[in-house]
Order: C-alpha cells, then sequence, then structure tokens
C-alpha cells in the first residue's frame, strides 16, 4: 500500500504551471516597487503573499502522499490566485499600475487559473479511477 502511494509524488518543478506561476510573481515583485511607501504593509504585502502562495501552494500539493491533499492544495492556490485578481483590480483603481501591466498580469493569472483547475481535474481522475 505505502509503495503505491508514492506514485503520486510528483516533482513541482515539472509542471508548467508551477513555472507560469513563478513568472507570476517575479512580475508582481517588480511593479510593486512602485507602490506608495504607506502601501507597504498593506496591499504590497498581501498581493505578494497571494501570489507567491500559488506557486507555493502547487509545491507543497505535489509533496503530498495522498491525491485528495493534492487537490485540497491545487484548491489553495486556486483561492490565492482570485485573491491576487482582487489586489489586481485595487492596485489600478489606486493608480498604482497601468492599465497595460493589469491587463497583462489579469490574463496571466487568468491563464494559472484555467491551468489549475485542468491540473486538478487530472488529479481527481486518478482518485476515481483508484
Amino acid at each position: 500500500m505505502y509503495q503505491d502511494t508514492l506514485i503520486h509524488v510528483k516533482d513541482f518543478k515539472t509542471l508548467k504551471v508551477w513555472h507560469k506561476a513563478i513568472d507570476l510573481a517575479k512580475y508582481i515583485y517588480s511593479v510593486t516597487a512602485n507602490f506608495p511607501a504607506y502601501e507597504t504593509y498593506a496591499m504590497k504585502s498581501q498581493i505578494i503573499r497571494c501570489t507567491t502562495s500559488i506557486a507555493a501552494n502547487i509545491a507543497e500539493g505535489c509533496g503530498q502522499l495522498y491525491p485528495k491533499k493534492k487537490v485540497s492544495f491545487i484548491n489553495n492556490a486556486l483561492g490565492s490566485a482570485s485573491e491576487c485578481r482582487h489586489w489586481l483590480e485595487l492596485s489600478l483603481v489606486n493608480g498604482y499600475i497601468s492599465q497595460n501591466d493589469y491587463e497583462l498580469l489579469d490574463n496571466k493569472t487568468i491563464e494559472i487559473i484555467k491551468m489549475l483547475i485542468g491540473y486538478m481535474r487530472k488529479v481527481q481522475t486518478q482518485i476515481d479511477e483508484n
């Protein structure tokens, strides 16, 4: 039984969605460098935390022995991606990022969300087959 569960452990670095989440986080770090100083511990901190949480949850899910736990971490990554979209919207409204940066980052986040849903479906299919 233990040997069978090890099949589900995957190196997160092989996942395209993890790489896209890392790229998104790098871009977020660069655009938030221009946020006003008074936002350092507010909006800037929040958008960095939720964005970096996407890739972190993907990685943590891949390290789980049980596929149902992996689904839970993918779900957490989805929540973080949605939160990122919220903070991007507020960043635009407050004039902290340009319309172009907003559209680029929002589109990247939507792409990650779609990939996470596909990944979750794949893992859920594996669970259902066993």
